[in-house]
């Protein structure tokens, strides 16, 4: 038995299957664990655990049910997720005129300035049959895709924000435009800042209220720890942390109500980082006044996705227009430049890199930089697309694979029309992690389901559980063991948390 010395005695005793830890060669198991104010203090077999409790302790046997380690989403976005609850979603409509039926219901509905959404694919939106509605004259709206890298804004929307004929495509993004060059308000990527910028939100005691269903949501699913990914935008902050931007200002503000329910790793803008440094922020540090809420990264944003055709790859999409391949959002100088400041400023960076190219740029400017590497490594978000000769790139730049492994299953079809000949270096896990890498999961949650089991299940098959089809390139699927791991050890390594992960 491991545990501690007499005078620290367990007051509750949990007998079952205790999974310790789980790490990439297997489960380690014991037969129970004892707790002393909240924490674990001893493992090992039933009788010697029971005999070390303290006198009067209570015993739980769960039967043939399984104990594991909190999970950790390595990558949702918590005030995304509840503003989600109380905004127009789009998910699972199937076909033209669901879609504009529930939009054109919820913006009669809402009694808001703004309706704002999300979830809609490129084949079942009309941005013309909306933009016509007289439902949506004058209404000021901005429904994001199931992807979230392209927005549709209203044409009120586009004239708030100055977007008309004559704007140029910022770089970084693109705005789609009519045969007669108007603007569709289609906007991708850095395209849709400025509407972003003015949009309305949801926010006060109401997010508060959904932030508190969400954090019961993320608990019943055992999700104990979760890093929120961050946003693209330093504006509409609030309160003392106001020039971090809008979600990561209100998680400061709330954090009275998450510090206890959920280990929270709050990111920031790449451009909020030296704002975050002059606060007092380093990577892994803890929040003021809490015990369960720490800084995070620097987010920034390599690319685009793969939905939206503005995921930078080397070779063209195998759909769409021919010579299409994707949009790089930052330039060679651009990364430089943030690598610079993260490690002048003790904040590492959480770069979203989906296509090859982008991957590949990032690693470049990871290895030209000239400073030391950061205490706490920086990761890559996603890595959807990788060429076989970056994938030994990642583990000596001590860069952790951000990975989402529900989008494999999601993106599948998807892959094999726009990415034809390269579905074998798509979602490549298993390989990443035979070169040394470590691998950390996470959901994306709200554009993806945050049930980490249904994200287990994506990972050793590469599909969902109702799909009647078999695993898609299982050779780059993880087992089991490997899947927990990533959930808990994984997470926990990457922010350098030695008590976490594991009982």
């Amino acid at each position: 038995m491991t545990g501690p010395g007499p005078l620290q005695r367990a007051a509750l005793v949990i007998v079952g299957q205790i999974v310790v830890r789980a790490t990439t060669s297997g489960l380690e198991i014991a037969e129970a664990v004892g707790i002393a104010s909240g924490r674990v203090v001893a493992v090992g077999r039933r009788d010697e655990v029971v005999g070390a409790a303290a006198p009067g302790a209570e015993v739980v046997d769960v039967g043939r049910a399984t104990v594991i380690p909190g999970m950790h989403d390595f990558h949702l976005h918590l005030v995304g997720m509840a503003r989600a609850r109380r905004e127009v979603t789009l998910d699972g409509l199937h076909d033209h005129a669901a879609v504009m039926e529930r939009l054109v219901s919820a913006s009669a509905a809402s009694e808001g300035e703004w309706l704002r959404g999300s979830g809609w694919s490129e084949p079942l939106f009309d941005a013309g049959a909306l933009n016509a509605h007289p439902g949506f004259m004058g209404r000021l709206a901005l429904v994001y895709s199931h992807d979230a890298h392209s927005l549709w804004a209203s044409p009120a929307a586009l004239a708030a924000a100055g977007i008309g004929p004559h704007s140029a495509d910022p770089p970084g993004g693109r705005i789609e435009r009519d045969g007669r060059g108007v603007p569709t308000g289609i906007l991708r990527e850095r395209a849709s800042d400025p509407v972003e910028a003015i949009a309305g939100r949801i926010d006060g005691a109401e997010l508060a209220s959904s932030l508190d269903e969400t954090l019961g949501e993320l608990a019943a699913m055992g999700i104990t720890g979760a890093t929120d990914a961050g946003d693209a935008l330093v504006e509409n902050g609030i309160g003392e942390h106001a020039r971090l931007g809008d979600r990561a200002s209100r998680l400061h503000e709330m954090r009275a109500q998450i510090d206890g329910r959920l280990r929270l790793t709050i990111n920031v803008p790449v451009d909020a980082l030296r704002d975050a440094a002059e606060a007092g922020l380093a990577t892994g540090g803890p929040i003021v006044d809490t015990t369960t809420v720490r800084a995070g990264w620097a987010k920034a944003y390599a690319d685009g996705a793969l939905g939206s055709h503005t995921a930078a790859l080397f070779a063209p999409y195998s759909c769409g227009e021919s010579d299409e391949t994707g949009i790089l959002r930052l330039s060679g100088t651009e990364l430089d430049h943030h690598l610079a400041e993260s490690r002048r400023h003790r904040i590492s960076l959480a770069i979203h890199a989906i296509g090859d190219r982008a991957a590949a740029e990032v690693l470049d400017a990871m290895e030209r930089i000239d400073a030391p590497a950061p205490l706490i490594g920086d990761r890559i978000e996603h890595l959807q697309l990788l060429r076989p000769v970056d994938r030994p790139r990642l583990a000596p730049l001590h860069v952790t694979a951000s990975i989402q492994p529900v989008h494999a299953a999601s993106d599948r079809e998807l892959v094999e029309a726009c990415w034809a000949g390269r579905a074998a270096h798509a979602y490549p896990w298993s390989s990443i992690a035979a070169a040394g890498a470590s691998l950390a999961f996470g959901s994306d949650a709200p554009k993806e389901s945050p049930n980490p089991w249904l994200g287990i299940f994506a990972a050793i098959h590469r599909r969902f559980p109702a799909d009647k089809v078999a695993d898609w390139h299982p050779e780059q699927a993880v087992n089991l063991p490997h899947a927990l791991s990533a959930y808990t050890l994984g997470p926990a390594r990457a922010i350098q948390a030695a008590d976490e992960g594991h009982l």
